[in-house]
């Protein structure tokens, strides 16, 4: 009866109210059951189990067999209902944004926002990736970096820069990352897991997981310019640090430090990452003329 009941709940996380779902388990125990019979076995009026399988039919999760007389009803795969579902979900996305598109909408006040979920941190971490106009930052242990991998490749792909901080040895297409040889003591000493990001010097996230991905423990989006400017500020100087000592671990000469930090200076600190995101009104109107000229100032520094 337990097990019975948490599938029902499952099913009803997914779409089925509870009546559909003590519909769809009975249709399951007893192929090519009537609808008087279902009603029989979920203990439920007949109306309520009639328009309950009219819904399962209608989603996809069961099919009418009207060639006997009765009507009688078997249960598909969960698989096929769930993909079903999908297929709908991702029909009615594209209408709504179309819809959407023509309708006014002021832009999101800045501000900073709680997120209260795993689910919302990661969602808005990929959105914020897969919008960004150029660069990204991402400081990422293990576990929330392996769900944002596939995101971090895509917009490495479209041209974005993406510096990522690891705590594992691994490699990502087309993103420099910072990797230890061996695994981070920090992911020992902390019982969680986190993930921070910054995109275009504008918008950032910082969050502190619970290790079992049950739950967050700290999480923050934050749509401020100025702070998240900061935030991008702090995490790529702490970037090219991290990179410095692993040099210096590996007893690298001179050159071979100004050479590794020339190139990520270049790539994500001269082109206007600081002011990318700043309204006109915060800027005097300067802008660096040449990124190639301020890394000459830089290397003769």
């Amino acid at each position: 009866m337990k097990r019975t009941n948490r599938i029902a709940d499952m099913l009803t996380g997914v779409g089925l109210t509870g009546v559909e779902a003590a519909a769809y388990l009975a249709v399951l125990r007893e192929p090519g059951a009537t609808a008087y019979r279902v009603s029989q076995l979920i203990g439920k009026p007949a109306p309520n189990t009639y328009k309950a399988l009219d819904a399962l039919k209608a989603k996809g999760a069961v099919v009418a067999d009207d060639s006997r007389g009765s009507r009688t009803y078997i249960a598909l795969p969960v698989r096929e209902y769930i993909n079903h579902q999908r297929l709908e979900l991702d029909a009615r996305e594209k209408e709504i944004e179309q819809a959407l598109e023509d309708m006014p909408a002021e832009t999101a006040e800045q501000g900073i926002y709680r997120l209260s979920t795993v689910e919302q941190v990661y969602e808005r971490c990929r959105s914020m990736i897969s919008a960004a106009r150029s660069v990204a930052l991402l400081d990422a242990f293990p576990a929330p970096l392996a769900e944002l991998e596939k995101t971090a490749r895509a917009a490495s792909r479209r041209g974005i820069k993406v510096f990522i901080k690891a705590y594992i040895p691994v490699k990502i297409a087309g993103c420099d990352v910072l990797a230890p040889t061996e695994p981070d003591m920090l992911l020992k000493i902390w019982n969680g897991d986190w993930l921070n990001l910054v995109v275009d010097s504008s918008e950032s996230v910082q969050s502190f997981l619970m290790k079992d991905g049950a739950g967050v423990h700290a999480a923050a989006w934050c749509r401020n310019r100025y702070l998240s400017m900061l935030d991008y500020n702090g995490m790529s100087s702490e970037f090219l640090l991290t990179k410095v000592i692993a040099l210096l671990r590996e007893d690298s000469d001179v050159d071979t430090i100004r050479r590794a930090l020339s190139g990520l200076i270049k790539r994500y600190l001269w082109e206007d990452t600081f002011t990318r995101g700043a309204p006109d009104t915060w800027m005097t109107g300067w802008r660096p003329k040449h990124r190639a000229s301020v890394s000459k100032k830089v290397r003769k520094n």
